[in-house]
């Protein structure tokens, strides 16, 4: 029985150094009252998040497999100091990065809603699709602002997570069992339905 114990303990451990550390470089934009101890401090109660470091505009660390920290939850952290995430590179260790620069695309569009419920809403699914970098949504213009990587995604894919979380755009429309789910305050006048 001892044996069975130790085996499963050396190949859970095993797996857990295979997985592959991930270093994150972000490019990042922020109000100037916001400093870099402010930034570094988001990441403290993380363990096994290293090498933390804000230098100007750049954010680096690295984390122990991107599951674990997916680029969205990074720039949803972000947000909390009204820092945005302009671009960002992943690297695993030990593997040779990338020089190449990707070519940043920038667009906006209608996308309908009415209040900051629906701002974050609208936001979370358009920076969860991969290869948004940025995203901002004005509530009185009802514009939302992009930036992606255009080999990476594109607008189609955009608009289809926007409508799949009930917010009508300029090109798409909602389900309207997904609409009716959205919160009283969120109710926004939809466009009609061209025939």
């Amino acid at each position: 029985m001892d044996r069975i114990v130790m085996l499963v303990a050396l190949m859970w451990t095993l797996s857990v150094s295979a997985r592959a550390q991930i270093q994150y470089v972000f490019s990042i934009e922020r109000p100037g009252t916001v400093t870099d101890a402010q930034i570094k401090s988001l990441f403290e109660d993380y363990s096994d998040i290293r090498q933390v470091a804000v230098r100007g505009n750049m954010l680096t660390f690295v984390v122990p497999d991107r599951e674990s920290y997916p680029v969205i939850t990074i720039r949803e952290w972000l947000a909390k100091l009204q820092v945005s995430a302009t671009d960002y590179k992943e690297t695993e260790l030990g593997e040779r990065p990338d020089l190449r620069v990707q070519q940043l695309e920038s667009t906006h569009f209608k996308v309908y809603g009415v209040c900051g419920m629906c701002q974050e809403r609208i936001e979370r699914a358009a920076r969860s699709v991969k290869g948004v970098v940025n995203a901002r949504w004005d509530d009185e213009t009802q514009i939302l602002t992009l930036k992606y990587r255009s080999g990476i995604t594109d607008i189609s894919a955009i608009h289809e997570a926007l409508v799949a979380v009930g917010h009508d755009t300029e090109s798409r429309r909602a389900r309207d069992e997904v609409y009716e789910q959205l919160h009283t305050c969120c109710k926004y006048e939809r466009p009609a339905v061209e025939r």
